[in-house]
């Protein structure tokens, strides 16, 4: 979710010629593979999220699995108004794992530079780009949500996260909304920060402390899709996709801080050589 570099490049920050080279080489490509991905999501049959088991929302802090009833073809038979809940489903799922693939992508980003020898500045725009995609689809499938569980009305809001007598909810349902909330409050922050006036403002370290938020932001998406029931649904192809983000950023970033640190030792050998 970060930026440019400080120092000054031929593709200066706020001049045309750079925005015009970010669209053409970050925003284009992130928009159609995002969008490929999001039909493949909602149109392969391995995705429909009607044949895997559907998480019970209530007491308890884990999900449970309810079961379905489906007919001789393996199909849900299912009402006008619960296809277009499963519908809705599918898109939140899509969206949901669209964006947690992006967050893991924006932590890679600096690992990759290290093992390619690249330079690994405060900030670089396809890092900040990746993150704006993130937050699109982050945003996009709250609204989704909203309408699945709440009817799109804003007095059901206050259902995602409170019981009727206005006590924080415990269990997987308020926990996974909370969760959802928090993540989704940090990546629009970590959006707005991602200017070149605010790197400017804070001043480099500051603003990086900030954009390490993202680590959290990652973690409260895992959280989420925990308490959404993702386990539940092992056979699944979202979760595995999910299990395998989680690996590459652990270990993305198990080796980016090896490389660094030993980039840190060299440098500090020679420095001492001197």
């Amino acid at each position: 979710m970060s930026t440019q570099a400080v120092t000054r490049s031929p593709n200066q920050p706020g001049t045309s010629g750079d925005w015009r080279h970010r669209l053409l080489f970050h925003h284009a490509p992130l928009a159609l593979v995002s969008a490929v991905i999001l039909i493949l999501f909602m149109t392969l049959p391995p995705f429909d999220t009607q044949v895997y088991p559907q998480t019970s929302m209530g007491p308890g802090v884990f999900p449970q699995a309810f079961s379905q009833q489906v007919d001789e073809g393996g199909q849900m038979n299912l009402s006008e108004g619960r296809q277009r809940r499963f519908f809705m489903s599918r898109v939140t799922t899509a969206t949901g794992y669209v964006a947690t693939g992006l967050i893991g992508l924006t932590l890679l980003i600096g690992p990759a530079n290290l093992l390619l020898r690249r330079r690994t500045p405060v900030s670089n725009y396809l890092r900040r780009d990746v993150g704006a995609w993130t937050a699109i689809f982050s945003v996009v499938h709250v609204i989704f949500g909203w309408q699945l569980h709440g009817s799109g009305r804003i007095s059901a809001m206050l259902n995602y996260f409170f019981t009727n007598s206005w006590r924080p909810m415990a269990d997987n349902f308020g926990l996974g909304n909370w969760t959802g909330l928090a993540a989704l409050v940090i990546v629009v922050m970590l959006l707005a920060l991602s200017t070149d006036g605010t790197l400017r403002e804070l001043k480099a370290r500051t603003w990086k402390d900030l954009q390490r938020l993202n680590y959290t932001l990652f973690a409260l998406v895992i959280l989420h899709v925990f308490f959404y029931g993702a386990l539940l649904r092992l056979t699944s192809p979202f979760t595995l996709l999910g299990v395998l983000t989680v690996i590459a950023v652990v270990v993305g970033q198990a080796v980016g801080i090896w490389l660094w640190r030993r980039r840190h030792a060299r440098t500090t050998a020679s420095q001492r050589q001197l």
